[in-house]
């Protein structure tokens, strides 16, 4: 079952691997009968191309991802994010396969089993096999063919245990899942092949976007920004808002309502009263450690942190406690202190000269109590023992009985790494001559290590430590609670809303927009159903009081915009930025040209600026150093005179003058038309697998209501 393990040891970066492969990957079938939850007229979580999404199959789906994360990463629960990014994936993808299967079959496009059997066992393994890491060597970085194997042997390996046939299966169920993964991103790859394959790349255009390639430049340039031009310099009437708006339309569509709402938040925090019972009781608990001859009881009692019978170096004590310990003698006690929302007891349990860190090799085996062979087992330990004791290097023997262990390769530990263990660990560990092999038994098991070697010896303390945190009380929260109740209850809360915060001192954040399916309102977690409320209200101006972890959120519902095409209410400060810079470009550029001026010193000088430089830009260039896209200097680079001034320019960040100080015309790499044409090809892939799914969408139609279950 050494494979199995492998994966659960993978499966952290799982959710990591899949989201990449979520774009080219089928979840199952989307359409399963099943019950829904406000019977099919109403039950549309979403819907693709007129086929309705049920909210229980979009459940069912996101719930399958969400089991099958836990169950490869040996995690019982998923955070907020996670589960959050796993929604919006199932959403994506359901979307994309739905779009993809109405147009492959319409294309009579499929992936017949044969091909499906070869990118799993041929000789082109599929990219989505390649990628995944319980398929790569870990000592190369390569994916592993045996690895594929080995996995595919065990899924389809019968047992006679039912708890290791059930393991076998689940991962039968993980197998299957990474086979539709194959075969729709195949599927995918077809679709996108023909539609870039419809886009033809001939001769000249290959040449000529290769020579272009080739023209690398320096150009001198200066630089008007339009940050430093007063928007109160031109004028952008409501009529040329309107007009860039009604030319624009489509541009401003969205697939989900929006949501306006003003909100304040309140945190549930500790009261003076919690803070005075908790220094109370520890008082007690300073004179319960002082009296203790152990202490782990006492600490056990009174602290969530437990006492750790071990020595630690001052680097992983806290400023206070170096202060303390540095000073004080064995069983000196330091405290009650606050230190932030906690109070803090100190006893000074010893001291010593030791290292802080040991680097180990270790082996463990089963004790022998516990398989039932006891003679066996003490005579596999002694002779291993005897085998290395007599010479035989430890990591050679390690090895021989588990390849995969490095050695018994253990790293650097310190004494609160190894507690866990054992404290008799811990001190043969500690005390053990460095080379020597040690022999140790400890529940469960028989232990063989070796020191290989040891830090130089600091200076260390064995500290008992009493961390009393203080959390508001029931008491505490119910006046919060009482206080910001009597708040929405009051008359006129609804058209009177930030005013009657202002007077209760609380800050409001007005008039905030977000979409119906954004996971949170401004990071705060959990905040999901304040959006959800919000995007469901049906009376504008409503308020209402959510109560989250420690914190609560008193909100008002201004505004609902419908899914379609934002209207210009909410738009129109943005078009009307876009035009002012618009008109600032002209502004500038009408200014500098009636100044005549023919250096690029001189412009700059003209505009408040400096001249720069910028190196290596031709004409295929995303991203110019310090400037960012700007392809008005792309043209520059490929098309102006050498030394010769060209401008003034509208670019993106303002008005440019620019001069080519030098370009390298020669042909640095063998034109060869075919790879040319190819290399185009993957550009036009790549820019219809990111833009066909888009178009797909306005022309089938998705309508996502999950704003309303959500």
């Amino acid at each position: 079952m050494a494979t199995l393990q492998k994966i659960r040891d993978k499966g952290t970066l799982l959710v990591i691997i899949i989201g990449l492969a979520l774009l080219a990957f089928v979840l199952g079938d989307l359409l399963t009968s099943g019950r829904t939850l406000f019977g099919k007229a109403q039950d549309k979580a979403f819907v693709i191309n007129g086929d309705v999404i049920s909210t229980q199959q979009y459940a069912d789906k996101i719930t399958e991802f969400e089991e099958f994360q836990k169950m490869v990463s040996g995690q019982s629960s998923l955070d907020e994010n996670i589960s959050s990014q796993i929604r919006e994936a199932v959403y994506q993808q359901m979307v994309r396969e739905r779009l993809l299967s109405h147009q492959t079959k319409k294309l009579g496009i499929t992936v017949a089993k044969e091909e499906l059997n070869d990118l799993v066992h041929g000789q082109f393994i599929s990219p989505v096999l390649q990628q995944l890491p319980f398929f790569v060597n870990p000592q190369t970085g390569m994916f592993d063919r045996s690895a594929l194997v080995d996995f595919i042997n065990t899924v389809n390996m019968p047992s006679s245990n039912p708890q290791e046939q059930a393991l076998v299966n689940q991962y039968r169920s993980l197998w299957l899942f990474i086979e539709e993964m194959v075969r729709t991103q195949r599927l995918e790859e077809k679709y996108i092949s023909l539609l870039s394959n419809a886009v033809v790349v001939n001769d000249a255009e290959a040449k000529n976007t290769f020579e272009l390639s080739q023209k690398n430049a320096d150009i001198e340039y200066a630089l008007k920004s339009f940050f430093t031009v007063p928007d109160s310099a031109v004028t952008v009437t409501d009529n040329e808002v309107k007009a860039f708006y009604d030319k624009h339309k489509k541009s401003f569509r969205m697939e989900a309502p929006l949501v306006k709402l003003s909100y304040f938040t309140k945190s549930i925090i500790p009261s003076e009263e919690d803070y005075a019972e908790v220094e109370a009781e520890s008082h007690k608990a300073f004179d319960e450690l002082s009296a203790a001859v152990y202490p782990a009881s006492v600490v056990a009692d009174y602290s969530q942190t437990p006492y750790r019978d071990v020595y630690m170096s001052e680097q992983m004590l806290t400023p206070t406690q170096i202060e303390f310990v540095r000073s004080a003698s064995a069983n000196e006690m330091f405290g009650p202190v606050r230190e932030d929302d906690s109070f803090y007891i100190y006893k000074l349990i010893d001291k010593t000269v030791a290292p802080d860190s040991v680097h180990l090799r270790m082996m463990a085996v089963p004790d022998a109590s516990v398989v039932g062979q006891d003679s066996v087992i003490t005579h596999f330990v002694d002779s291993i023992y005897g085998a290395i004791a007599a010479g035989t290097s430890f990591a050679e023997v390690a090895n021989s009985l588990n390849p995969t262990s490095n050695g018994g390769e253990m790293g650097w530990a310190r004494e609160i790494d190894l507690v866990g263990f054992s404290t008799d660990l811990v001190k043969a560990a500690f005390n053990a001559p460095v080379g020597q092999p040690v022999k140790l038994t400890i529940p469960g098991q028989q232990l063989i290590l070796q020191v290989e070697e040891r830090t130089r010896p600091v200076n260390k303390y064995k500290l008992a430590v009493i961390d009393m945190p203080v959390v508001a009380s029931d008491k505490t929260s119910n006046n919060i609670d009482n206080e910001l109740n009597q708040f929405i209850s009051t008359p006129d809360v609804s058209q009177k809303f930030n005013d009657l915060a202002a007077e209760k001192g609380y800050m409001v954040m007005p008039g905030i927009t977000i979409s119906a399916n954004d996971f949170t309102l401004a990071q705060i977690p959990g905040s999901r159903q304040v959006i959800t409320w919000a995007a469901n209200e049906k009376k504008m101006g409503s308020v209402k009081k959510f109560d989250l972890t420690n914190l609560r959120v008193i909100a008002r519902v201004e505004k609902v915009t419908p899914a379609g095409t934002t209207p210009l209410s909410e738009v129109s400060s943005g078009i009307r930025a876009q035009l002012v810079n618009e008109k600032k470009a002209e502004k500038i550029i009408s200014d500098l040209k009636t100044q005549n001026l023919t250096s690029v010193e001189g412009y700059a000088s003209a505009m408040g600026s400096s001249a720069d430089t910028v190196r290596f830009v031709n004409f295929n260039t995303q991203n110019i150093t310090g400037l960012g896209y700007e392809p008005v200097l792309n043209a520059v680079s490929a098309f102006a005179p050498v030394n010769q001034v060209v401008g003034p320019l509208k670019g993106n960040m303002g008005v440019y003058v620019a001069s080519v100080a030098n370009r390298t015309e020669g042909v640095e790499e063998e034109y060869d038309a075919e790879q040319q044409k190819n290399q185009m090809l993957n550009n036009n892939a790549y820019r219809m697998q990111m833009q066909s799914i888009e178009v797909l969408k306005e022309k089938l139609g998705v309508e996502d209501n999950r704003f309303r279950f959500f």
